[in-house]
């Protein structure tokens, strides 16, 4: 049996005026001392003139000018949309600059107001995981009481950062249709990445990203680490419908990031919001639909249930939220196996009693609570898979006789805990953000059981 636990703390600090970074990222052994470590460099980091940009939340800049290209000072400025839970409100200042940090991806409202000016309302401003969007903002002069309203995002291409990569948004992750319901397969859609499906999950040849081996890939959930140091790839699977969307980064990215050499993905989960909505679904995978791409063979036995529901609202009207998600897989999968040539007919006989085909139960579960605290987004999160395979076989050994075959079971437990908080001025706030992380990921692995050998070929053996 292999168990591996860890607990983690970290800090981030953001300002705008500041460019230096610094980011506390130390092992906890042992954990107790680890934890006041890192708390203390967190205390230190708060107080301290270091910048790092938030890993989730997004940024909306400007500047607000009227139409001789002369600030507006004190216009006031008003973002508000599902993902905002109340209204965020700040003005311009001394030179017409405005700035509203710390924004969860989703579909925000901006209103712009001052006396003597026509209203300017832009509607359904799309602001996706770590971006900066600037939106410069000119109001006419009007003497009655005017609204002016812009529809359609700025430009998708960002000319403040020089990092490569491709944001997945919540519709492609929704709509489009994927082998698996695995959202990481998604990543085919980023230029430079590849996903190799001759190969097993989680080896270095599985998804390289611009030739760099998979194994160096960082991943990241809600700002936390999500990655599986021993085999690489992604530790914690996670339910599609509980994902909102997620950043892959190829090349180019800041510092803040970093622990690894090759890609980022940096994903975003859903939450709760003040509108209740749920969903159940049911998805269905059958040999009887499929044809074979060989003459003359049937297709393998593959017969595979995908059961999910996930449910979110408000606790607390504008206070707290929660959000949870539900799923339940089986899969009975027949391996492909042909014995090799000028294999003895006992040995043959002998190994299909471990011939049996491949099952899969798989449980995976993610609950998310939010509340806001005055200038504080809390959010506590819990995602626990428990796996039960067998009569397995990597496709690295897929030649090996049947009787290698094995049986596993695995528990993916993360509890998160994550706290974004804007300091000082709403003009031109810090933004902090702490999180504490454990990770438990207990793994057992054996034989398959033996199969009671067939009455037909108990015959057999008692006539030879």
């Amino acid at each position: 049996m292999l168990v591996r636990s860890s607990a983690d703390l970290g800090c981030i600090v953001h300002h705008s005026w500041i460019e230096a970074w610094r980011e506390t990222a130390l092992d906890c052994s042992p954990v107790a001392r680890g934890l006041i470590l890192r708390a203390f460099l967190c205390g230190v980091l708060a107080v301290g003139p270091l910048r790092l940009a938030a890993q989730t939340t997004s940024t909306i800049q400007g500047t607000v000018t009227d139409e001789q290209h002369l600030a507006v000072v004190g216009a006031g400025i008003v973002l508000s949309g599902p993902m905002a839970f109340t209204d965020i409100q700040t003005t311009a200042d001394a030179i017409g600059s405005y700035r509203i940090t710390g924004l969860p991806a989703g579909i925000y409202d901006l209103r712009v107001t001052k006396p003597g000016f026509a209203d300017k309302v832009y509607q359904k401003v799309t602001v996706t995981v770590n971006r900066l969007l600037m939106i410069d903002v000119v109001l006419g002069i009007s003497t009655v009481k005017e609204e002016v309203t812009v529809s359609g995002d700025p430009p998708l291409l960002q000319t403040t950062i020089s990092s490569s990569g491709t944001t997945i948004l919540p519709r492609q992750i929704e709509q489009m249709p994927i082998n698996g319901r695995n959202y990481l397969d998604l990543l085919q859609l980023v230029p430079g990445v590849t996903v190799n499906r001759q190969v097993d999950v989680g080896t270095d040849a599985a998804v390289p990203v611009l030739g760099e081996r998979g194994g160096n890939t960082t991943f990241l959930i809600d700002g936390m680490p999500n990655k599986n140091a021993l085999d690489g790839g992604s530790a914690a699977p996670f339910d599609q419908d509980s994902i909102l969307e997620f950043q892959a980064f190829t090349a180019g990215y800041t510092a803040e990031f970093g622990h690894g050499s090759g890609g980022v993905v940096n994903v975003v989960s859903k939450s709760g919001t003040s509108q209740w909505h749920g969903l159940i679904s049911e998805f269905h995978r059958n040999n009887a639909f499929d044809s074979s791409d060989v003459a003359g063979k049937n297709t393998p036995f593959l017969l595979r249930w995908d059961t999910s529901a996930n449910a979110g609202g408000p606790i607390i009207k504008d206070r707290a939220f929660f959000f949870g998600a539900l799923e339940r897989i089986r899969e009975t999968r027949q391996l492909n196996f042909n014995f090799p040539a000028n294999v003895p007919d006992f040995l043959q006989l002998r190994e299909e009693t471990f011939d049996q085909h491949n099952r899969t139960f798989e449980t995976r579960s993610f609950l998310k609570l939010d509340e806001l605290l005055g200038r504080h987004h809390i959010t506590q999160q819990m995602n626990l898979t428990n796996a039960h395979v067998t009569d397995f076989l990597p496709l690295a050994q897929a030649t090996s006789l049947p009787s290698t075959r094995t049986n596993s079971g695995s528990r993916f437990l993360m509890l998160g805990f994550h706290d974004t908080a804007t300091l000082g001025g709403l003009g031109n706030p810090w933004l902090l953000n702490a999180y504490f992380q454990y990770r438990g990921e207990p793994f057992s692995q054996r034989a398959a059981i033996l199969r009671p050998v067939p009455l037909q070929h108990c015959l057999i053996c008692s006539a030879a």
